[in-house]
């Protein structure tokens, strides 16, 4: 009997930057962003090093630990400092472009796509803090103003290998079905072949059944908001109350 072989947490470590690093040659992502670079670092390291973090969910301060500690192929572990400084100034659509990669390595044609959003609170403060800062409301300057505010993230995931085909994040809490264009625009960049797009009913609005027949070339499969606005659109929805003869 034969025991089947656990990677460990080094593999897949090791493993999750090669990759990256390979999608990023695909893509021509030069090894150095500025001819000025002291060339310490290969930048498609880093950006290996960003998605790594992602997969942990560490700080920057522990994932450079975790690789000093595990002595991962990598070579120099580069200072925490200069993956923030990194991560500030990469380029967001290069991200997406490797996300898009990396989705097409993983997915096949016809994909079944679930679109859905998130919201996360910017602020920590408790219910008495909330409560406190109404009830003084004008009678100070230190108002709803000290709570940070809302942001919302938008996603396009394959139901089969559940990687993520587009985000799209917003910093105010918008309804979810204002997202969707720019959620499409990201599908038809990223060139990907989609059978059927599944959301559920905040998402129905006519103008996105339209964007995904004619944009993505799929089938909408949203519940309906309003059944009677719908029937004035699409009539052979019929009425609930006639009944077929015969």
């Amino acid at each position: 009997m034969h025991r089947r072989r656990v990677s460990s947490k080094r593999d897949r470590i090791g493993h999750i930057i090669k990759v990256t690093v390979m999608v990023l040659e695909g893509l021509g992502v030069p090894r150095y962003s500025s001819e000025f670079s002291n060339r310490l670092y290969d930048d498609r390291v880093k950006i290996g090093l960003l998605v790594l973090r992602q997969h942990l969910d560490v700080s920057f301060r522990e994932l450079c630990s975790i690789l000093s500690s595990l002595k991962v192929w990598i070579g120099r572990v580069p200072h925490h400092s200069t993956l923030v400084k990194f991560s500030k100034r990469i380029d967001t659509e290069l991200l997406d472009k490797v996300l898009w990669m990396i989705a097409h390595m993983l997915c096949g044609r016809d994909m079944t796509v679930a679109v859905d959003a998130t919201g996360f609170s910017c602020s920590n403060a408790s219910r008495h803090f909330v409560k406190r800062l109404k009830e003084i409301g004008g009678k100070t300057t230190y108002g709803n103003d000290a709570r940070r505010g809302f942001s919302k993230a938008s996603f396009a995931v394959d139901t089969d290998t559940k990687a993520i085909l587009a985000c799209d994040c917003i910093d105010s809490n918008h309804a979810d079905v204002k997202r969707m264009t720019y959620l499409v625009d990201d599908l038809v960049d990223g060139g990907f072949s989609i059978g059927t797009v599944v959301a559920d009913k905040g998402y129905d609005a006519e103008y996105v059944h339209v964007e995904i027949h004619e944009r993505l070339n799929a089938e909408a499969f949203i519940p309906i908001r309003n059944i009677e606005k719908a029937r004035l659109r699409h009539p052979e929805y019929g009425h609930p109350d006639s009944t077929e003869e015969g």
